[in-house]
């Protein structure tokens, strides 16, 4: 007899944004870029939209009810979050929106179920294990080059060197090609997490969670790149089916 096996419930975290213009100028939206859901969906898992509430009812609920958790990209992380004064280049915050992810982020962690963090997300998992972030890439000891490029979303602008022994070496073997839409980095890494892939000038791309079954933060977009190639599908899929098994 087939048995029909259940979608894994993905829950995707969701941004905040202020209408600027028109007849709805002055509301305040929630909001996820489309990419998101449909790198989700292609993997075989079921997108669910997360508003990024404080309440700890609902956070309690959101852990509980989801099987893996994405949290997306987005502004930056207000740095007295992490211990920091503001540096000079310091851009948009939401401290209400931090503070939503950081305990979603709290909570999940405290399970087995598998993280996926992009970006903003990658950068908010480093600073939910306690490190901290440099607010500009100029804070950088070294010179880099540029990480925000101005190309199209699945074009890819740099290199990303990946430790082998590690779940994306595993998955995508020691070298990628990646696009990249940020000026801000990890500095200190949090407790528990590893770095497993940097680019070519020193910045940090990668960490896993080794612990657990799949923790990950990427500082590139595989969910833009996704729109152009198959190449990074393998990453959702694994992430996904983690999913399935928790």
């Amino acid at each position: 007899m087939n048995v029909m096996m259940k979608k894994p419930l993905i829950g995707i975290t969701t941004g905040l944004f202020t209408v600027e213009t028109g007849v709805f100028a002055g509301m305040e939206r929630v909001y996820v870029n489309r990419d998101y859901v449909d790198a989700v969906e292609r993997a075989g898992g079921i997108p669910l939209l997360l508003p990024p509430l404080e309440d700890e009812e609902a956070q309690t609920h959101f852990a509980a009810l989801c099987d893996g958790f994405l949290f997306s990209g987005g502004i930056d992380v207000n740095p007295l979050l992490y211990g920091r004064d503001p540096h000079a280049a310091l851009g948009n915050v939401n401290t209400h929106w931090d503070r939503a992810e950081l305990a979603l982020l709290g909570r999940v962690l405290n399970t087995d179920k598998p993280i996926l963090a992009v970006c903003r997300g990658h950068q908010l998992l480093n600073v939910a294990c306690g490190g901290t972030l440099y607010q500009d890439l100029s804070e950088m000891p070294q010179p880099v080059f540029r990480h925000s490029q101005l190309a199209n979303r699945a074009d890819r602008i740099h290199t990303v060197r990946i430790v082998p022994d590690s779940l994306l070496g595993d998955i995508f073997g020691d070298t990628l090609f990646v696009n990249s839409f940020h000026h801000q980095t990890l500095w200190e890494v949090g407790k528990g997490l590893r770095v497993t892939a940097r680019s070519g000038d020193g910045v940090i791309e990668a960490v896993e969670m080794e612990s657990k079954p799949f923790v990950v933060g990427v500082q590139w977009h595989p969910e833009m790149l996704l729109t152009a190639s198959g190449d990074m599908l393998p990453l959702f899929e694994r992430f996904v089916q983690t999913a399935g098994r928790a």
